[in-house]
């Protein structure tokens, strides 16, 4: 009987430490006052929610730590970088409080959701966030994900008369907020510029696609991908909901564009129009000795005129944002149409030549 009274006694102060739930967890800050059903909202095997996020998760660009050493550790000249390719980097990044660890770690659920802090998954960054160039990036809840994807340059005082270039000029990789609304390239003064329904449209910027329902845990949710090549398999159901592209449903990312973006007289998926666009605008940038064949600027090469240097720092601009103009249609062709025309002619309106055509040579 009195081996029962202790059992009894032993589980009665477990239960109420259990529901309490009240301590600290090694290396973050003390429990928000979570009662016992709020822990087991996360830590439980019931919340499909959760598993599933983790899973995509594994298949995400961020989650396979691929370049979380660019950091102070690793090199001085990366100490920059830290901010966005290390969980330490982002949080003191956000919170103004500097990393002063001696461990660098890989983007994390934690990175961009503070739970224990917070008592709910609500994002670390929910403000808007201020460009280089001072545009203001507000779209709800892909504000935490402009924190760093942006071009972290601004095109008016980086692509100028005189400048010497390096082999990473131009715009910081995954640019991808800027040309989300469509700012911060290179405009040629006399071309009018137009931005495709997306720059304002998408209320939630890149979460309405990129974490969209997903058919497979490599493709949408928190894996953040569009496509998996190896199963073929395509995340189109951000696209095709009301207000969206409900009415002519998108079949395939590559879909049908609007005109022969690159004038080689036949109309293609509107990603591959872009593409042919890049081709043509790289072939010019290396023939006036602006781009190396293989993709970067030339290192060292001094460029004379503003409009030269602001052909090139376009075609990086839409080739890093990486979608083939999906972002933005309409302002993607424009920059790459203004930067050819200019190489090509010496002024950036008007049709350009077919790209077998084309003058090459012009700085």
């Amino acid at each position: 009987m009195k081996q029962v009274i202790a059992f009894l006694g032993v589980f009665a102060i477990g239960a109420y430490f259990l529901a309490s739930c009240e301590r600290r967890i090694v290396g973050d800050v003390e429990l928000a006052d979570i009662s016992s059903n709020g822990c087991f909202t996360c830590h439980s095997d019931e919340d499909i929610r959760l598993a599933a996020a983790r899973k995509q998760y594994e298949n995400s660009i961020h989650g396979s730590a691929e370049n979380s050493n660019r950091n102070r550790l690793y090199s001085p000249n990366y100490a920059t970088c830290e901010r966005c390719h290390t969980h330490e980097g982002f949080i003191a990044q956000v919170t103004g409080v500097p990393a002063d660890g001696d461990v660098f770690t890989a983007i994390s659920c934690f990175t961009c959701h503070a739970p224990h802090s917070n008592g709910d998954l609500r994002r670390r960054v929910e403000g808007p966030i201020t460009l280089a160039n001072g545009a203001i990036f507000d779209r709800g809840k892909a504000n935490v994900c402009a924190q760093c994807h942006q071009s972290r340059r601004n095109a008016s005082t980086t692509a100028v008369a005189g400048v010497r270039l390096s082999g990473s000029w131009g715009p910081h990789l995954s640019n991808q907020g800027d040309m989300l609304i469509g700012e911060n390239a290179y405009e040629f003064a006399s071309y009018t510029y137009t931005k495709s329904w997306h720059s304002t449209g998408a209320t939630n910027g890149c979460v309405s696609c990129h974490m969209s329902a997903s058919l497979h845990e490599s493709v949408g949710g928190h894996s953040w991908n569009m496509r998996n090549e190896e199963r073929g398999f395509q995340n189109r159901s951000g696209c095709n909901v009301t207000g969206c592209h409900d009415s002519a449903p998108v079949t395939d990312l590559d879909r049908p564009a609007a005109d022969d973006f690159d004038w080689d007289g036949t109309t293609e998926g509107a990603q591959s129009e872009i593409q042919g666009l890049l081709d043509s605008l790289h072939t010019l940038l290396v023939a006036a000795n602006l781009l190396t064949p293989e993709g970067s600027p030339v290192n060292g090469r001094v460029v004379s005129t503003a409009d030269s240097a602001g052909a090139l720092y376009n075609f990086r601009f839409v080739e890093e944002d990486r979608s083939k103009g999906v972002h933005n249609t309409d302002y993607a062709v424009g920059l790459l149409r203004s930067s050819i025309n200019f190489l090509a002619k010496g002024n950036p309106n008007g049709l350009s030549p077919k790209r077998g055509g084309l003058i090459a040579g012009r700085e």
